[in-house]
């Protein structure tokens, strides 16, 4: 598969390092299922950080430090059962809290994602002919495609591609070909319902 959008560097490697809201770290997770380069750069950035790690001056324990792990391994142990697979998404999402498909506009359907943190996710759907207005952001915000594709100004994003948005980048997506175009979308600041204040047909 010709992967053609790939996540900016910075967001790869807020990725790894851990320091990305729940929602926008998924949708690079489900990117880098699709596209080798990408787990090889962030594979990477892995090695690089640990060596930066070890050369970083120790800092001292608090006094209590045994102590207070000692008290979290006597809490009962809570065990939860295995999320249940859904074969018709790819990693990581096949095990993801996903709510119920709604119909949100005319040729688009939505599915969020239960998550906390500062950011929103989901799975949108949109059928050939579909568009959102042309519009900016007011956080990061990244689409990943999983089938059809998406275009705007930057080009084609098909299966795998990442479309990155950053406040100052406006644009105007649209689905792009025959078929309907299933996406994972993340995003700060504004909830999605924002982002469905841009739906038009």
């Amino acid at each position: 598969m010709l992967i053609s959008h790939h996540p900016s560097e910075a967001a790869l490697a807020a990725h790894g390092a851990g320091t990305m809201p729940e929602g926008l770290s998924l949708a690079v997770s489900t990117h880098l299922g699709f596209c080798s380069v990408c787990r090889e750069t962030a594979a990477l950035m892995a090695v690089l950080g640990g060596a930066i790690l070890e050369g970083i001056e120790p800092v001292a324990m608090a006094e209590d430090a045994l102590a207070m792990v000692l008290a979290r391994a006597e809490r009962p142990v809570v065990s939860f059962a295995p999320r249940a697979r859904d074969a018709a998404l790819p990693p990581p999402l096949d095990r993801a809290a996903f709510g119920a498909w709604r119909d949100v506009a005319p040729g688009y359907r939505w599915r969020g994602l239960r998550i906390g943190g500062a950011a929103w996710a989901g799975l949108m759907r949109a059928e050939p002919g579909c568009a959102l207005a042309r519009h900016d952001h007011t956080g990061m915000e990244l689409t990943c495609v999983l089938t059809g594709a998406l275009a705007d100004s930057s080009g084609r994003y098909g299966p795998g591609d990442v479309m990155e948005g950053e406040p100052g980048h406006v644009h105007e997506p649209r689905v792009d070909g025959p078929e309907p175009c299933l996406c994972v979308i993340a995003g700060e600041g504004d909830a999605i319902r924002g982002l469905l204040a841009l739906i038009r047909r």
